[in-house]
């Protein structure tokens, strides 16, 4: 029988290390969280003005299509005087 030689793989990491990299990765998640709380922050902002120009816009619709009724209205008052002074005059006639 031939005994193979084993390897053996020091895992151990130095604790100056195992700290630098645990501090590290704790300012870096600090840090995403921060900025996601921000980016938030902002979404937030963005809504409430899309939310305020809909409004705006919605009554705007809403004057716009009292105007044009008012207009159609005014039109047909107009015609209406049109025809009836024509009547008039060609009753003078």
């Amino acid at each position: 029988m031939s005994q193979q030689a084993q390897k053996i793989v020091d895992l151990r990491l130095p604790l100056p290390w195992l700290i630098a990299a645990a501090v590290a990765i704790a300012t870096f998640m600090i840090t995403l969280g921060w900025q996601a709380a921000g980016q938030t922050n902002k979404l937030d902002q963005i809504i409430v003005a899309n939310a305020k120009l809909e409004k705006r816009l919605d009554d705007r619709d809403i004057r716009l299509d009292t105007l044009r009724d008012t207009v159609y209205e005014l039109r047909r008052t107009v015609d209406l005087i049109t025809q009836r002074t024509a009547m008039l005059e060609s009753r003078d006639k």
